[in-house]
């Protein structure tokens, strides 16, 4: 069966979704192709939380999609602060995709190429059937670069000196926790903890717990790693806790597999070591676990720019910049065994950076956009740039451009094609 689309976008994560509906609300037909039976990626089926941050002072960063999802929120009593429903957020995205066809359990098994263009994609559904998707445009927003992969897209992964990836994670949520208990921890012994953690904060986020682990782990606990980390969701008692990790090649399809039988491993051990050790977390119980796995950064597509961890630091502006945003470099190496930022440094918010059209259109394709975590960006870069409101971000930018331009997203650089 052939499909014909104005436009065809693969991954139905914050950045697929939010790159669908704009598109479509600039008049074209799209299809949305998914590979789960889940809308949102890791902001829902994920369960990564919070929205990691997207304000400078008192100004949202970020555009009119994400800006929108906050707003609904909010409405359905569903965020506090930064911190979010997955469940009702899913339920949000659902309902914005009510003007695009999405096509579920459906994954990209071939590619057509011509010159420098993608001319159609073969895919074939859970139920063993195939269809090829005709588009004058394209959008990878698998968050692993599949698409982009099967094309024949150059990339990079991992860091460039050890090709080591990032961390995966496995998050899940705790209930009925006892948060006067845990704000008493904190005030009586604050040198158990990080030293950003505060009882004074409006969303109780806390790491550490550097004595129950160690005494958790002279106990015979083979506890993964050297604190204990959970965040405040809205509700009554609930937690969502992002401690696990595990760090394999993460373009192995092997490696990924067993990290997930060892992943589900230690969220036992997590839970097993909170309801015995930490105050508050007695009674606790085990709401949900996440049917994604976490994963930080596999495949990073090359586009006609390569998004720089300089680009970061030094809060470069671009001419063709299309993404504000603000949250610092973030790699979760091996050998430290743990998370920069519990490491007690205060980043300084003083200003932006930028993320230009070019990162997010690849080098290779003129009809092929990159969005989410696959765009292009170096390690570093990456690193910055993968959380939800910037991927958010990146897909209503490709999916303003695609309603714009007919055949090719080079179209905006009239004709002009900047190399790397």
């Amino acid at each position: 069966m052939i499909l014909n689309y104005d436009v065809a976008i693969f991954g139905g994560g914050i950045a697929g979704v939010s790159a669908a509906v704009t598109a479509a609300r600039e008049g074209k037909n799209v299809i949305l192709i998914e590979q789960s039976t889940v809308i949102g990626g890791n902001a829902t089926g994920g369960l990564v939380n919070p929205f990691m941050r997207f304000w400078l002072n008192n100004e949202i960063l970020c555009g009119t999609f994400f800006k929108e999802l906050l707003e609904e929120l909010r409405e359905k009593d569903a965020i506090l602060q930064n911190c979010f429903d997955s469940e009702i957020l899913r339920l949000v995205l659902m309902k914005k995709l009510e003007n695009v066809t999405v096509l579920f359990r459906t994954i990209p098994i071939s590619v057509v190429t011509s010159n420098n263009r993608i001319e159609s994609v073969t895919v074939k559904s859970a139920l063993g059937n195939e269809y090829t998707v005709v588009s004058p445009l394209f959008i990878d927003a698998t968050g692993d670069g599949s698409l982009s992969y099967i094309a024949g897209c150059s990339f990079e992964s991992g860091d460039e000196l050890k090709h080591e990836n990032q961390g995966t994670t496995l998050m899940f949520v705790l209930a009925n926790v006892n948060f006067d208990k845990v704000l008493s921890s904190v005030r009586n012994d604050p040198e158990n903890f990080f030293p950003w953690v505060s009882p004074a904060q409006k969303v109780i986020s806390v790491g550490g717990y550097f004595k129950e682990v160690k005494k958790a782990r002279e106990e015979g606990l083979n506890y993964p790693v050297d604190y204990f980390f959970f965040t405040q969701l809205p509700g009554n008692g609930r937690v969502t806790v992002n401690t696990t990790h595990v760090w394999v090649k993460t373009t192995d399809d092997f490696e990924i597999s067993k990290a997930i039988k060892e992943l589900h491993n230690q969220v036992e051990t997590v839970y097993i070591f909170a309801k015995k050790y930490v105050p508050g977390f007695e009674q606790s119980y085990i709401e949900k676990i996440s049917t994604y796995l976490g994963v930080r950064e596999s495949r990073r597509v090359a586009g006609l720019y390569q998004f720089s961890g300089e680009d970061v630091t030094e809060k470069k502006k671009f001419e063709d910049g299309v993404v504000k945003a603000v949250y610092g470099v973030d790699v979760h190496k091996k050998e430290e065994n743990t998370n920069p930022r519990d490491s007690g440094a205060i980043p300084r918010y003083e200003d932006y950076y930028e993320i230009p059209i070019r990162s997010l259109i690849s080098k290779e394709f003129e009809n092929l956009g990159i969005v989410g975590r696959n765009f292009s960006g170096t390690f570093l870069g990456q690193s910055a740039a993968r959380i939800m409101p910037t991927c958010a971000d990146m897909g209503e930018a490709i999916g303003r451009l695609a309603g714009k331009v007919k055949r090719s997203f080079y179209e905006v650089f009239n004709n002009l094609k900047r190399e790397v």
